[in-house]
């Protein structure tokens, strides 16, 4: 699979992923709306009015997510090949406390903070992380998964109520990170940030299941695909617990 990846490439039929940041010659408007909207967002839900991104050093944090993209071809080259496929852009930015995001209307960008490209480990975990929301948009036009999505709960990613659906996307991402981070942890030589992120993200998987578990109107394809999510979390803790 790592191979089909890089032919690809060499084939020309899958562009070089581009990095961007604030200070970027022509920055395009697609850009700059979708920064707006990321900070509207952090005013609205922090109550602050001074938020604001600058511009961060990049040259490290891209160093950071380049390692992590081989990374991810090594241990799980599925989820590579899924990347690389729906993933064109990274927007770097710098600001309090922001760490990545991802919105559908700018789909096949990615944005993320200084935080989430500190290390290597960080930036694997933020790539399985946005990856998994832009996998789960384009499955979610075609399928509905919930009835009540506009229903307010709390989960392991937000600490102030927010919709069922953005739970669901919680869930869906965070089985995804605990996947790909076990995947490598499993690894003789895995740093032992790896594991310290693995277990951290199921043990908020564990709670975002238990959270929607008794709020989430389920459809028929809904319920198998939040079975599948509930068999995943019993496997990965399975996993956990032998090594533990």
């Amino acid at each position: 699979m790592a191979d089909l990846i890089r032919s690809l490439g060499t084939a020309g039929l899958m562009p070089p992923l581009e990095h961007l940041a604030l200070d970027a010659p022509l920055y395009p408007d697609w850009c700059r709306w979708g920064l707006h909207q990321l900070l509207t967002d952090i005013q609205r839900t922090r109550g602050t009015d001074d938020a604001a991104f600058v511009t961060p050093d990049m040259k490290e944090g891209v160093a950071h997510l380049e390692g992590a993209r081989e990374v991810l071809r090594r241990v799980w080259p599925e989820a590579a090949l899924e990347m690389d496929l729906l993933i064109r852009v990274i927007v770097y930015v710098q600001g309090g406390a922001f760490r990545s995001a991802t919105l559908r209307q700018t789909f096949g960008a990615i944005y993320l903070g200084t935080a989430s490209v500190e290390s290597t480990p960080a930036a694997f975990e933020a790539l399985l992380h946005e990856t998994g929301h832009h996998a789960l948009y384009l499955r979610n036009h075609f399928e509905t998964f919930v009835t009540n999505g506009d229903a307010l709960v709390s989960h392991a990613l937000r600490p102030e109520p927010r919709p069922v659906a953005g739970a669901v996307h919680a869930a869906h991402v965070l089985a995804r990170m605990t996947y790909g981070l076990a995947r490598w942890a499993s690894e003789p030589t895995a740093p032992p940030e790896v594991s310290e992120r693995r277990d951290q993200a199921l043990q908020r998987l564990q709670a975002t299941i238990a959270a929607l578990e008794p709020v989430a109107e389920w459809t028929e394809r809904g319920r198998l695909y939040f079975d599948d999510l509930r068999a995943w979390e019993r496997e990965l803790t399975g996993i956990q617990g032998r090594r533990g």
